[in-house]
């Protein structure tokens, strides 16, 4: 299924799917929310889609690099 650019897992319920939609338009701090919601800690699914849809390293970001 293709919906808005991307493509959806088949997998995720339609609710989740909305959920993603809605997300899109919102301040970085609403998603990052919705990364330890109940649903994306228990659903591997909706947390990879969530880290695709919003470009997220899923092994989080770098460290600062070391200064001599």
């Amino acid at each position: 299924m293709l919906e808005s650019g991307i493509l959806m897992d088949e997998g995720l319920s339609a609710e989740l799917r909305k959920r993603i939609e809605e997300l899109k338009g919102k301040e970085v701090s609403y998603w990052e929310d919705e990364l330890y919601s109940h649903e994306a800690l228990t659903n591997l699914s909706y947390r990879e889609e969530l880290e695709k849809c919003f470009k997220l390293d899923p092994l989080g970001p770098l460290p600062p690099p070391l200064s001599d």
